[in-house]
């Protein structure tokens, strides 16, 4: 397959259609096997300039505002940070804009990065000129090379951000989904914006189609749970047994060596195999085709539910333990608030986010479980501060599943938490146990209570707590069947099949 065939940015002119088979081209099975391009590095800093002579950038959003936009993914041969400084000349005036963080690079391990800046203009596009982006790569020890794989520097032209029905949706949480948000090309290749370099072949990487834009992006082969252009199918229930979102045709299959197949995951045939699955849509359609129509037919109570679900787990871990919700035993204790003690024990900045980050205002934080509250873990002195897209990406991740090697070594330190704790990934059985000794209190008394028996959108609320639990504890026991043990009968406060 030509790599022109993937120039599909600005193919589809519809939104918010349903079904598995939007794109005509791509069904989101399809995948590709590409090599990133290698720089040999051979020093501490490195200074990478991207450089574009010009670039047209329509009126975006419905208010006469452009947006260039520099992106891809890159993975290291060692630790190292990447700070991003975009520079660009518009009439008479030069402009420019730097990453409000530095980025964490991590030995071997993908990561996607990018930068955009928002150009004020009066007509329906405008040519901005000298365009350059200064990539530095900075380490306290030899970084030995860097691949780098589907970068581009262009203004964002995407037909369906010309109104105003994606603007909300662009400006949440933007810093999360770069690059795939700016629906640029992923065919370029370094020496189309970088004189004097000479890339030699890197590391396999997949990239999959999206069954919505049609583009071929990035999935993760070394590690699918630390994610990059597509969400997971069955993050909780893997391996995926679903082929429509774990088997991906592989569509240069005929192109590729022995070598270029060694080590290569699981094969079926022409078909490569997801163990966790993707989505069929990369994340950036799920953000703007999917959640975002999808959303408003939610109603308030709705969005209640899944608060009043994870509340309802965290008064049950506290109730088994015969303990008060941390905020009220550590102020007792302290005479001091939780959320500030975790917000300073964490020097005032997201721990995702790194050293380097800026500080967090108290009330910008988000309080992490760091051991899932899914999997039975409460909320205690051992959580951690992080902001609220990074906790939004943690959710319910073991942190050996989101975070480095060398972070879980500085959050054991912070922490308090043994290395062996946080590379665990098993379900609290201190908590487990107590539920099965308490297994008839769980389903008469716990789940009867008025708000959780309540049927919204013809599901009862205490099937809904109930499946969380199954879901974590498959293999390790079955509580209804517990119950039945002890009374001779199923539970009545939620639906048994």
């Amino acid at each position: 397959m030509a790599q022109s065939d993937l120039r599909t940015y600005r193919r589809r002119s519809t939104t918010r259609e349903s079904g598995y088979h939007v794109c005509d081209e791509y069904t989101g099975g399809e995948c590709i096997i590409s090599f990133s391009e290698r720089l040999a590095i051979g020093n501490k800093a490195y200074v990478l300039s991207f450089n574009r002579p010009s670039a047209t950038i329509p009126a975006l959003f419905g208010k006469g505002i452009g947006i260039l936009a520099f992106g891809g993914y890159v993975k290291p041969g060692s630790d190292c940070i990447a700070h991003i400084k975009i520079s660009y000349s518009y009439g008479s005036e030069s402009y420019s804009k730097e990453t409000a963080r530095d980025v964490e690079l991590f030995k071997n391990e993908w990561k996607n990065i990018g930068l955009h800046d928002e150009v004020e203009i009066k007509t329906n596009d405008t040519d901005v000129k000298n365009i350059k982006v200064i990539v530095t790569f900075e380490s306290d020890k030899e970084i030995e090379y860097i691949d780098f794989c589907c970068f581009d520097l262009d203004g964002i032209s995407k037909e369906e951000f010309l109104d105003d029905t994606c603007a909300e949706s662009f400006y949440q949480k933007t810093f999360m989904h770069v690059p795939y948000l700016y629906y640029l090309r992923t065919d370029r290749s370094l020496i189309d914006f970088v004189d004097g370099i000479n890339p030699t072949k890197g590391s396999r990487i997949i990239l999959k189609s999206c069954n919505r834009c049609g583009r071929f992006l990035p999935i993760n082969e070394d590690n699918e749970l630390k994610t990059l252009s597509f969400s997971l199918h069955c993050k909780k229930k893997a391996p995926c047994t679903h082929a429509t979102f774990s088997s991906y045709k592989i569509m240069n299959l005929d192109d590729l060596s022995k070598e270029d197949m060694n080590g290569l995951a699981i094969r079926d045939g022409d078909k490569l195999i997801s163990y966790y699955g993707h989505q069929l849509e990369c994340k950036a359609c799920k953000k703007f085709f999917v959640n975002a129509p999808l959303n408003p037919q939610r109603n308030a109570q709705q969005f209640k539910e899944d608060g009043l679900r994870r509340r309802a787990v965290e008064v049950l871990v506290n109730k088994l333990l015969g303990r008060n919700l941390v905020h009220f035993e550590f102020e007792n204790k302290t005479k001091k608030e939780f959320s500030k003690y975790i917000w300073e024990k964490f020097n005032k900045r997201c721990f995702k986010c790194g050293e380097n980050s800026k500080e967090l205002e108290l009330s910008e934080m988000a309080l992490d479980h760091t051991m899932p509250l899914a999997y039975l873990y409460r909320l205690d002195e051992t959580a951690t501060c992080l902001c609220s897209s990074h906790n939004s990406q943690k959710s319910d991740h073991f942190p050996v599943d989101y975070y480095t090697e060398s972070e879980l070594q500085r959050l054991s330190k912070i922490t308090g938490l043994s290395l062996e704790t946080l590379h665990s990934k098993q379900i609290n059985k201190e908590v487990l146990d107590l539920l099965i000794k308490d297994v008839v209190w769980y389903f008469d008394v716990f789940l009867m209570e008025p708000d959780y028996q309540k049927v919204r959108d013809g599901i009862k609320t205490a099937n809904k707590i109930n499946d969380s639990l199954k879901r974590v504890s498959a293999g390790k026991v079955d509580l209804a069947e517990e119950y039945k043990k002890k009374t001779g009968h199923y539970p009545k406060s939620v639906s048994i099949l």
